[in-house]
């Protein structure tokens, strides 16, 4: 993030202390008239959420005269100095990613072999789904990440296989692996999720007991379930305390805490989410049983 813009942050050091998936911000862009340049030491995934801008970006002896809205992405490599003079902008917020691929071979977000699949520079294009899962981080964020690190795990991780297929150099087929965890994976996995489902899951947790990094882990648990490890651990956590709610008369404040949820209200929003009604609802239909 340049400098100069740090005190454009529209997430709190509080806020973001919580947020255990890859390093994300989201800034406010001034009005009016400037100038700057930047060199960022790792690629960074730039994303304008909301608003307008109007700029002039100049790079490797090419320049782009760029009226943008909401939804509109650009990508900045390493070491390249981009130049920006800027018309102006209204309400223009943008959400920023940045992506250390080294660092992100270590965590276990890439497998080793995409490290050399660098990412195309580019100062605007759009993408939907990517914008959509930049956004729900930010959205988690700003709640106080109640959904844990599995969830930002699981965004961070779709984030860098989505940018790997869809804006690699030399884009693999990550959509075409068909391989599905084992019988012994996933007895490990069925074992951790049941004796852990009130403690904060991660993705780290679950793909160090399989022997794989957390990007082939998603691919094959996703091929395995048909769904994502925290879409299937929330499940999970939503039966266990319809359980409690039809078997005994605890608060369902207690019941949110003892199924694995961050609050009575993260609990609420998973039902109504995956049940379609509140707990409370739920609580009076099995007591009519």
């Amino acid at each position: 993030m340049p400098e100069e813009l740090e005190n454009l942050s529209l997430l709190t050091s509080d806020q973001l202390s919580r947020w255990q998936g890859l390093p994300v911000g989201c800034l406010g862009t001034p009005g009016g008239s400037w100038q700057r340049k930047f060199t960022p030491q790792i690629t960074r995934v730039s994303l304008l959420s909301t608003g307008n801008m109007g700029s002039r970006l100049s790079s490797q002896g090419r320049s782009a005269e760029l009226d943008i809205d909401a939804g509109s992405f650009a990508i900045f490599n390493p070491d390249i100095e981009v130049k920006v003079n800027h018309r102006g902008a209204f309400q223009a917020q943008r959400i920023l990613l940045d992506l250390d691929t080294r660092a992100l071979v270590r965590q276990g977000f890439l497998d080793d072999q995409l490290v050399t699949t660098p990412l195309r520079q580019s100062l605007h294009f759009s993408d939907p789904s990517l914008a959509a899962v930049m956004r729900a981080m930010v959205h988690e964020i700003r709640l106080g990440c109640p959904n844990g690190a599995l969830f930002a795990e699981s965004l961070s991780v779709g984030a860098v296989l989505h940018l790997c297929r869809t804006r690699g150099v030399r884009a693999p087929s990550l959509g075409q692996e068909r391989g599905k965890l084992n019988p012994w994976q996933w007895a490990r996995i069925e074992e951790m999720i049941a004796h852990d489902l009130a403690a904060d899951l991660s993705l780290s947790a679950l793909s160090s007991a399989t022997g794989m990094s957390k990007a082939q882990f998603v691919r094959l648990f996703r091929n395995s379930t048909g769904t994502s490890p925290h879409r299937y651990v929330l499940e999970k956590r939503v039966e266990r305390a319809r359980k409690m709610i039809q078997s005994n008369s605890a608060s369902l404040f207690d019941i949110a805490l003892e199924a694995g949820f961050a609050s009575q209200a993260h609990m609420t929003r998973s039902f109504q989410d995956i049940l379609g009604v509140t707990p409370g609802a739920a609580r009076k239909y099995l007591k009519r049983k």
